[in-house]
Order: structure tokens, then C-alpha cells, then sequence
């Protein structure tokens, strides 16, 4: 424990989050190009030439994802600054993940019997929901619902704990969940459900909050791009050259030290890079849930048109273009469906703040600032105006 007792007691100075926002856009492009390259390295991994080593590297590079959108959500939820109580921060989350948990593991659930394994009796619709992964992406709606629920006690650990101590519980969490997945994994004793899935990730929501206001140096940030790549390069060697029958299962998981690692050096990263700017990801980002909630259905039949590539260039559209075009028409068909009164609560924006008014702020808008990042999500963490107000980060 001698590290944690070099870590000042105080917090660092709150910096803006308005980062966050172009951070998620450009993250959930990276969760398509995962859905949309998964089935492509599973099923190439035999011959593993050139198309599965670009498949493999891409892969690799794009799964600190998922962990950054469950840092970003602790680092909202968890700032003590927010002071909502329980039960109020609860009811508003039952509106915006509880409702679209709900809708969607039924869409998901006939998408799947009805389209993608009509003739397979063994697959048992009951059992994937109690799993907590009914399927490819909800799983993160589970997640976030069981951290949901314990937030306003991790809360506490912001509001009165020390800065030692939110390291230290931060970390524990993050250990733990890495031992579960190796030991669930390697030696196939457990396995996460319903009730448990979200618990290996707190570490990463708790940390979100730890990470939040550090912002980095030049010489930092050259230092976390080289921890960025020495972890992804790590993953891909892993996952080509490892040991086991398929080893590219483990090293791709979101707890696997690589990613982890990885993971770690994109959030601090993404707050450096995306201070200020990135006017186009601010539009987008309030229709990235929808496009999160949607894609799989714009993917897989798409995808079975067009049969998995076996080449580098089929790869690359796969792996760019086509998850770019995804997102665009998802955004777009999200963008519309909002506006319908009671389908824009299956996109988690039925509760009763309006989440395409503009509240009103005392701090006057900075030029050039980017547009008003401050549209709700379900992901957000009960993101408010105060969050994103601009001309609060600290002169380097």
C-alpha cells in the first residue's frame, strides 16, 4: 500500500467535462467496429492470414471502448457535487436505462429467435436474459443498472472519502474483477448473470470518477500514446500467438490486463485531446445512445448480404467504413424517433426533462466554443448544465 501513501488526501481542481461528449461519439464508432469485426475473427482465426492479423489489430485497438463509456458514466454519476438524493437520482434512471432495458431485451430477444437462430431450439431466450447478456451489446444496460443501483453508495466514497481512499477502493474493485474474469475464463469456474454481471466493472466506474480531473502534460501525454500502443500491440500478440485452442478469447476481454491497461491511457487521452473542438462529434453525440441501441439490427443483416471479408480490403470497409455508415443511419433513424411522443422513451429520453432544451446557465458561452454538449443520455450520470460549462479547465 505504500504507492496510495505518496497520493495527496484532496481532490485535484474540477475540470470541464465537456470532453465526455465527443469522447462517447467517437467511442461507440469503435463498439460497432468491434460487433462488426467480432464474427470475422472468430471465424478466420484458423488460417490467420493477413485479413485476421488487420482484423485482430483493429479489433485490439478499439476495445478500451466499452470501459471508457463505464468511466465516463462513474465520473458523472459519482461527482458529490451533484447532491441528488437516492430516491430522486434512482426514479430519473428507471426512465432513462430502465424503460430501454426493458423494450429492447424484447426487440432483441425476437431478433434473435426469429432472424438469427430461428431453427435453434437449444438456445433458450429465459436463460440468455438471466444471464444479464440477452445479447451482443444489452449486456451493458445490465451493467449500468447494477451500478446504477449502488451509485448513491459509491457516492459516499466521492463526498467522504480521501483521495487515497477512492484509489485504493478503485483499484480493489478493478483487481477483483480482473481475477473473476481470469479465473472464470482460464479455468471456466463461474460465470457472470443478471444479478452479478455489473460487479467486475466497478472498479472501472469507480476509477472513472478518480480519473476524472487529471488533466495531462505534453510529456504525459506522449507517455500514455506509448502505454496505449504497447497494450494494444499486446493484446494482438496475445490473441494470435497466445496459448489455448482459441486464444483469442481472454485477451479481448474488457478485463484482460492489455485492454485494461489500454483502456486506462484512452480515457486520460481523451480528456487532453478533446478539450476543445470536435464541433461535429458534439452534434452527434446526443443520438449515440440510439445508435448503440440500434446497430446490431442495421448490422447482422447487412453483414449476411454482404458474407464475412477474407481479404485486407474487405476488412478495412468492414472494419471503417461500414461502422461509420452504420452510425450515420442509426443516428439518423434515432434523430427521428425521438421526436415521436412515447418512442422517444425506448431511447431512454422519456422522463420529464425535456432532453432537447437548452437550461438556461450564468456563464456566458466562450468564443469558439463548441455547441451546447449538454442534451441528457442514459449514459450520462444525470449530466446537467453545470457539467459542461465552458472555461473550466486549469492553465497547464
Amino acid at each position: 500500500m505504500a504507492p496510495l501513501d505518496r497520493i495527496p488526501t484532496e481532490n485535484p481542481p474540477p475540470t470541464s467535462t465537456a470532453w465526455m461528449n465527443p469522447a462517447r461519439a467517437f467511442a461507440i464508432i469503435a463498439v460497432v467496429a468491434i460487433h462488426s469485426l467480432g464474427t470475422v475473427v472468430e471465424e478466420n482465426f484458423g488460417g490467420m492470414g493477413p485479413d485476421w492479423w488487420l482484423a485482430n489489430a483493429i479489433d485490439s485497438a478499439c476495445r478500451w471502448s466499452v470501459p471508457v463509456f463505464i468511466m465516463i458514466s462513474g465520473a458523472l454519476a459519482l461527482d458529490p457535487d451533484r447532491g441528488s438524493k437516492p430516491r430522486k437520482f434512482l426514479s430519473k434512471r428507471v426512465w432513462r436505462i430502465g424503460i430501454p432495458l426493458v423494450f429492447w431485451t424484447i426487440v432483441y430477444v425476437l431478433f434473435r429467435r426469429f432472424y438469427l437462430q430461428p431453427d435453434d431450439e437449444s438456445w433458450n431466450p429465459g436463460i440468455a436474459i438471466l444471464t444479464g447478456s440477452p445479447f451482443v451489446q444489452l449486456y451493458f444496460l445490465y451493467v449500468l443498472a447494477g451500478l446504477t443501483l449502488l451509485t448513491p453508495f459509491f457516492r459516499l466514497l466521492s463526498v467522504h472519502g480521501s483521495r487515497r481512499l477512492q484509489w485504493g477502493t478503485g483499484l480493489i474493485f478493478l483487481g477483483i474483477g480482473m481475477a473473476d474474469q481470469w479465473v472464470s475464463m482460464i479455468f471456466d469456474v463461474g460465470e457472470a448473470n443478471i444479478a452479478t454481471r455489473f460487479l467486475p466493472m466497478a472498479g472501472f466506474y469507480i476509477l472513472g470518477w478518480v480519473l476524472r480531473d487529471i488533466v495531462l502534460s505534453v510529456r504525459g501525454a506522449l507517455v500514455a500514446w506509448a502505454t496505449l500502443a504497447v497494450a494494444i500491440a499486446g493484446t494482438a500478440v496475445w490473441a494470435g500467438l497466445g496459448p489455448g485452442e482459441k486464444p483469442w478469447m481472454f485477451p479481448y476481454e474488457y478485463l484482460a490486463p492489455g485492454v485494461v491497461i489500454a483502456s486506462m491511457a484512452a480515457y486520460l487521452l481523451l480528456h487532453f485531446h478533446m478539450r476543445e473542438g470536435f464541433g461535429l462529434l458534439h452534434r452527434f453525440y446526443p443520438h449515440s445512445f440510439g445508435v448503440f441501441l440500434l446497430h446490431p439490427l442495421l448490422l447482422y443483416p447487412v453483414r449476411n448480404a454482404m458474407g464475412l471479408p477474407d481479404t485486407v480490403p474487405g476488412v478495412l470497409l468492414h472494419a471503417v467504413i461500414m461502422p461509420i455508415a452504420y452510425a450515420i443511419v442509426c443516428a439518423a433513424i434515432t434523430w427521428a424517433a425521438v421526436k415521436i411522443p412515447g418512442v422517444r422513451t425506448v431511447f431512454g429520453e422519456g422522463g420529464p426533462r425535456n432532453p432537447h432544451s437548452r437550461p438556461s446557465t450564468s456563464t456566458p458561452p466562450t468564443e469558439n466554443a463548441p455547441p451546447d454538449p449538454t442534451l441528457s443520455s442514459p449514459i450520462d450520470g444525470d449530466l446537467d448544465a453545470g457539467d459542461t460549462a465552458p472555461g473550466r479547465e486549469p492553465t497547464p
